[in-house]
């Protein structure tokens, strides 16, 4: 495994520009602290072995924090409390065709970006929603992976911005609800949280994961499964979640049939979600 300097050009002969063989994480830095560390670590690990990538987490984590610390001290920046930082592991290099190369070594990249400032105001208003009309492939060998393959989710993200829309629910080729385009779903019914089983597409999202975790450890009900769309209309709460946004909450859906459904935004058991996921982050 290779670390490559953030001012370094991709190069041509890079499996990851070549063919997207690789995956990604997007971490959330606070106060110079990487939020849900050790499941942004997890879930990399996780996702290069899924790939056939072989990633050292020891020192990934110490080239993370190098990384954190060289920019928390840089000289040309007034660096800020909140900003994003994004891992990509690439296959490496070689020579043209599929096959990697007995001696391609995985490659690090690293690049920071600003924290969507929107955000703040979205968790007060909630979310509009569209359902999107492309549909995720099923692929049981990547589902739940971030890998770099992401063609799906610009198709997504263009229906998104032609309705004018925050995001969108995406179903499966079977039309099983999966996720939004850069998030996760989770929704309330009767007393108890339901989330979408990604065993045939999707990304498992390290909020999701930290939140599955969080209601099972505290004796909460949580139903992972097979749910469409018609289940979301007798849902009483949505949200999204992702390792930027935290939970965010849905206070509108557009449905295939043009009818609108609407959500309280801070209905308590919104309120429990984020207190579970803060708790968490402490």
């Amino acid at each position: 495994m290779r670390i490559i300097p953030s001012a370094t050009p991709i190069s041509p002969s890079d499996r990851a520009f070549n063919y997207g063989d690789g995956v990604f994480s997007t971490l959330l830095v606070h106060n110079q602290k990487p939020q849900l560390y050790s499941y942004h670590l997890s879930r990399l690990e996780h996702d290069a072995a899924a790939i056939k990538i072989t990633v050292d987490t020891c020192a990934l984590e110490t080239a993370i924090n190098d990384q954190i610390a060289a920019f928390s001290n840089s000289s040309n920046d007034v660096s800020p409390s909140k900003y994003v930082l994004k891992v990509h592991v690439s296959g490496g290099q070689a020579g043209r065709g599929y096959a990697r190369s007995e001696d391609s070594v995985p490659l690090v990249r690293f690049s920071q970006h600003p924290y969507p400032a929107h955000y703040e105001g979205m968790a007060k208003q909630g979310m509009s929603l569209i359902c999107a009309q492309t549909r995720l492939a099923i692929q049981p060998l990547l589902a739940g992976v971030k890998h770099m393959n992401r063609l799906e989710q610009v198709l997504i993200k263009h229906e998104v911005n032609e309705a004018h829309a925050d995001d969108a629910l995406v179903c499966d080729t079977n039309d099983n609800l999966i996720e939004a385009s850069a998030g996760n779903v989770f929704f309330y019914s009767q007393g108890e949280w339901y989330t979408p089983s990604l065993k045939g597409s999707g990304v498992n999202g390290v909020v999701r994961q930290c939140l599955i975790d969080s209601l099972l450890n505290n004796n909460h009900t949580l139903h992972v499964g097979e749910y469409q769309l018609s289940h979301i209309g007798n849902a009483s709460a949505v949200v999204i979640t992702n390792a930027l946004m935290g939970v965010m909450p849905v206070k509108s859906v557009r449905m295939p049939d043009h009818s609108k459904l609407e959500f309280d935004v801070a209905s308590e058991s919104v309120l429990e979600l984020s207190n579970l996921l803060a708790r968490a982050l402490r």
